[in-house]
């Protein structure tokens, strides 16, 4: 089995990352631990990576550009987690899950290293399917649908997780929001309306268990997905066009 990498900029999150190898260890999971830092040390992060590795677990505080940057190097699962510093952790919470549509990381709470390394353990097996809970016609569960199907998969809907699937649940916050033992993507949901600075609050609430992507984005709970089920490398090839493509879209902009 491919090794995990844990790799976070620095040694003042030296508890979190501790936390994370213990809690590996007691799983029986091989892994690599690395200090690195997106901006003051871009080019051995690049090497790091040059190694093959099922999943990483990436940390960092303040603008917590780690785990964005490692999840846009490589097409395997990323599992961010953010370093709590200023703004009791909201500034790198909102870095690592707010990520653009296509380059998915998985945010774990802030300092939760044990629910990073728990999921992670939970990720290294292989996956057929995938079950989604939400409601069928909302738009972003709708985009999940539609990625997932670019990729040959076709999701089950159910109303609670599933042990022999990954999971992605639709949830907004003012609903309750139960601890699993599965392997649960959490995508958070709000209403136009709603969508204000305040509500950033919710999300540093609620993340205190599970892997949440940003507000909406179904996309990134789909593209984590695949991810995570390509542990053998089934799904590489599209997974590397799917990147491709994303890129050209972006420089036709220049034309």
């Amino acid at each position: 089995m491919k090794k995990v990498l844990v790799i976070f900029c620095s040694k003042s999150d030296e508890k979190t990352y501790n936390e994370i190898a213990k809690v590996l260890k007691k799983c029986d999971v091989e892994f690599d631990l690395r200090v690195s830092s997106a901006h003051k040390t871009p080019k051995d992060v690049d090497k790091t990576l040059q190694n093959d590795y099922a999943v990483i677990i990436a940390g960092a505080g303040l603008a917590a550009h780690l785990p964005g940057v490692v999840a846009s190097k490589i097409i395997r699962p990323v599992i961010g987690v953010p370093c709590e510093g200023n703004y009791q952790g909201l500034d790198a919470l909102l870095s690592i899950v707010q990520m653009p549509p296509g380059i998915p990381v998985l945010a774990a709470g802030v300092n939760r290293g044990d629910v990073a390394a728990q999921n992670c353990a939970k990720m290294l097996k292989k996956y057929k399917t995938v079950t989604i809970i939400g409601d069928k016609n909302n738009d972003a569960v709708k985009k999940a649908v539609e990625t997932l199907k670019k990729f040959n998969i076709v999701p089950i809907f159910g109303d609670k997780p599933n042990s022999k699937t990954i999971n992605i649940e639709f949830t907004y916050f003012d609903e309750p929001i139960e601890k699993n033992d599965e392997l649960v993507i959490y995508c958070p949901l709000l209403l136009e309306k709603d969508d204000k600075a305040e509500a950033a609050l919710n999300l540093l609430k609620h993340t205190n268990h599970g892997l949440w992507v940003g507000l909406n984005n179904g996309i990134n709970a789909a593209i984590a997905t695949v991810e995570i089920m390509n542990i053998d490398n089934e799904y590489e090839e599209l997974l590397t066009h799917y990147r491709i493509e994303m890129g050209k879209k972006v420089l036709d902009s220049n034309k």
